[in-house]
């Protein structure tokens, strides 16, 4: 998994193509990752055309442009965030066509982790606090919220 989003980026570019069979074969088109870093912005453009991809940082005019902060690129780049929650929360902005930058993205960011179900998650932490509470005899009363 990419710690950076440089890195991430040098893997996609190192690919032998087998990452894009995930992209629809049709998919053809350019992003620009537009990344702000105090008051610099370094700008990435990701093409693809006919299954091969080309990552550079000069390109033609893009079909889509990406625009956040270094931190949140590579907090999608190490897996600790996601691209659509991202775009929701309005930390990441999308200029141009989202069906794009998405499925850029998909490929890119490919190391996210997958949501847990409530109910999986529900039944963790109560067994959590199971084995806590048999820690810690005498707190059997204490109700949980």
């Amino acid at each position: 998994m990419a710690d950076t989003l440089e890195h991430a980026l040098d893997q996609l570019a190192r690919s032998d193509g087998s990452v894009l069979v995930r992209l629809p074969p049709h998919l053809r088109g350019t992003v620009r990752f537009d990344v702000r870093c105090e008051r610099e912005t370094t700008h990435w453009f990701v093409s693809l055309d006919n299954g091969k991809v080309q990552v550079s940082s000069t390109g033609a005019e893009p079909d889509a442009t990406i625009i956040g902060d270094r931190a949140l690129f590579d907090r999608l780049a190490c897996g600790q965030d996601r691209f659509i929650p991202m775009l929701f929360r309005n930390a990441l902005v999308v200029e141009g066509d989202l069906g794009i930058a998405d499925q850029i993205s998909r490929v890119l960011f490919a190391g996210a982790p997958p949501g847990q179900h409530p109910k999986d998650f529900a039944a963790d932490r109560g067994a959590a606090h199971e084995r806590e509470d048999s820690q810690h005899p005498g707190r059997e009363h204490v109700r949980r919220h």
